[in-house]
């Protein structure tokens, strides 16, 4: 095949050649060996790319949030600005055929409206959490949800229990947040209440979320478009009731920092929701929390050069005691299915006299 290609380059113009050459290095169906092609290489290092787009986005739009938060201390505006825009992008690159997303039906929307509840309530608490303590408390708290959602693994999503290079990894993430908790100078009674709702909602929306990308059939960015919508509209109904914030927007004089900043948050949102819903699709429920977990290390990184309200060297110790702990955590594998025993002659030919409109009755 070589050779004929060889052959076939020969015959043709200069320019033709070269188009000739190039087009041998795209992604092809049938590639030959040792013939590098671009789909060969997204297919073998696609965990890794997926992986690392999602710890980018991960690592900066905690520390952003934080900044817009602190500038502008309207957290459900920040909130609606964000999945609206996103919603959007999403629908205006949708109809230009930029991107591929279904269209709202109502069949795709019923098993969103769950993962609304739990987006909404994690992304809202995600903010209040960020208004009363600094982000190394929510990110050291994060790291110890892999504890119970390898239980939840275990009891609903089919997998084995953790092995002992799992508890060890548990244990460090416990001793991280207890010693962290102990010396938090800052300690105040509203962050831990957000916290503790924040950890609901946070690990109901990582099991069913997995859950729904196993079970319902549709693109990523379709995902991305209706949670973000759907959520967006829901909570255009909760932001009336929030007057302190509608008295502080009409008090508010934005300023080109603040408009900044803002879109800067915007954008970043839509690649979050993008990478999280992908990184969901190909990894497991606690194989995408701990890497989270992980990556939040960034974010540690990012708030200690441009924040001052960051946690005690003690604390910042205790924090990566639980990040290192994360990281030696290792995802428990399916449970392998027992095997169907084989029929009795009696047994087959009765199930062989079973007629279809039985079937689908038993079904």
């Amino acid at each position: 095949m070589t050779a004929l290609a060889a052959g076939k380059s020969e015959l043709l113009l200069p320019q033709q050649q070269h188009d000739f050459k190039v087009l041998r290095w795209l992604p092809s169906s049938k590639p030959q060996p040792g013939q590098p092609t671009w789909g060969h290489f997204l297919q073998t290092w696609k965990i890794t790319l997926i992986l690392l787009y999602y710890g980018l986005c991960s690592s900066t739009l905690i520390v952003i949030n934080k900044v817009a938060v602190h500038q502008l201390r309207a957290p459900v505006f920040i909130l609606v600005l964000q999945l609206l825009f996103a919603a959007g992008s999403v629908k205006f690159l949708t109809v230009l055929d930029t991107l591929d997303a279904e269209h709202l039906q109502w069949r795709l929307v019923r098993p969103f409206l769950l993962i609304i509840v739990g987006f909404l309530g994690t992304v809202f608490a995600n903010i209040k959490v960020l208004v009363y303590s600094n982000v190394e408390t929510f990110i050291t708290f994060r790291s110890s949800t892999p504890l119970v959602l390898s239980v939840f693994d275990y009891l609903f999503l089919g997998r084995k229990l953790p092995g002992g290079r799992s508890i060890f990894s548990i244990l460090l993430l416990i001793l991280s947040c207890s010693g962290y908790t102990y010396f938090d100078q800052g300690f105040k009674l509203q962050a831990y209440t957000w916290l503790c709702v924040w950890y609901c909602f946070f690990l109901f929306e990582a099991c069913y979320v997995k859950h729904v990308c196993d079970t319902v059939a549709m693109s990523n960015w379709g995902r991305v478009y209706y949670t973000n919508l759907l959520s967006g509209l829901a909570l255009l109904v909760v932001f009336p009731i929030c007057r302190s914030e509608h008295k502080l927007l009409q008090e508010t004089h934005f300023s080109h920092p603040q408009v900044f900043l803002l879109l800067l948050s915007c954008a970043v949102g839509v690649c979050m929701s993008h990478a999280g819903y992908l990184m969901r699709s190909n990894v497991s429920a606690t194989a995408g929390v701990v890497v989270g977990v992980v990556c939040k290390l960034g974010s540690v990184v990012l708030n200690l050069l441009i924040w001052d309200q960051h946690a005690t060297p003690l604390q910042l110790g205790f924090l990566v005691l639980g990040l290192a702990g994360g990281s030696l955590f290792q995802q428990a594998p399916l449970r392998e299915k027992p095997p169907k025993l084989p029929l009795t002659a009696a047994a087959a030919q009765q199930a062989d006299n079973v007629t279809p409109r039985e079937k689908d009755v038993e079904s």
